[in-house]
């Protein structure tokens, strides 16, 4: 019953993150090149409008075009980075950890980002399971937490695991009841259960919250190693 319930799962995980995938490529491929170009369009439009009636009125009104049109390709970028991060695929966990640091830092909290040079050869489910769990860690903690600082290590552990953990100073709350709201944790547990792990939840009320999750690196026998996830 329980390999019955760990295959039903993994499916339903492999699933979701090629949806994830696909969406993300139709971005990039789709409407992020289409405001790509026409931010380009837009630009030297307005190189030709200066060159013809410098001071013109309406070049404010391109400028102002222009901005939107940036804003717009951030926020596929954005999308993208969320849906499936293109550096989990190319540069392997610790790069795309490292990208969406930067992105939750850039919303004022503050992140402590302790993580090795290398770690071991991770296969594909690991890694994806391991960026999950740290992005929906860091998702609660800026919704739910009210902290001001977050520490999320990653590091190698014994007997060929890799380990992370994501710490706050926030509030704090009760894990029975986070669990029942629906506060992302059930889904952070079964990734964990997944590879025959259990994550470890600790909260108090006023004492913030640490995370911790430790994964065989090459997931479940049968399963084959991504590479070595090197630096960046």
């Amino acid at each position: 019953s329980l390999r019955a319930e760990r295959t039903a799962l993994r499916t339903l995980l492999e699933t979701l993150e090629r949806e994830r995938r696909v969406i993300s490529y139709e971005i990039h491929d789709g409407l992020a090149q289409s405001v790509a170009s026409a931010a380009m369009h837009l630009d030297a439009c307005a190189h030709a409008v200066a060159a013809a009636a410098p001071g013109t009125a309406c070049l404010e009104d391109l400028a102002a075009a222009r901005r939107r049109l940036a804003s717009a390709l951030e926020e596929a970028r954005r999308l993208i980075n969320g849906l499936r991060p293109p550096m989990l695929d190319e540069l392997g966990l610790l790069a795309a950890i490292e990208s969406l640091v930067i992105e939750v830092a850039g919303s004022g909290l503050a992140i402590d980002y302790d993580r090795p040079d290398t770690l071991p050869a991770l296969a594909p489910e690991v890694a994806t399971a391991l960026f999950r769990i740290v992005q929906e860690s860091l998702s609660n903690v800026r919704q739910h937490a009210g902290a001001r600082r977050v520490r999320v290590a990653v590091a190698a552990a014994p007997e060929g695991c890799v380990a992370v953990e994501i710490a706050d100073d926030g509030v704090g709350f009760d894990p029975r009841v986070a669990a029942e709201e629906g506060f992302g944790l059930e889904g952070i547990r079964q990734r964990a259960r997944l590879f025959g792990r259990e994550a470890t939840v600790s909260s108090v009320a006023g004492g913030g919250t640490r995370i911790a999750v430790t994964l065989p690196a090459a997931g479940t026998p049968g399963t084959r190693p991504a590479g070595p996830q090197g630096p960046g």
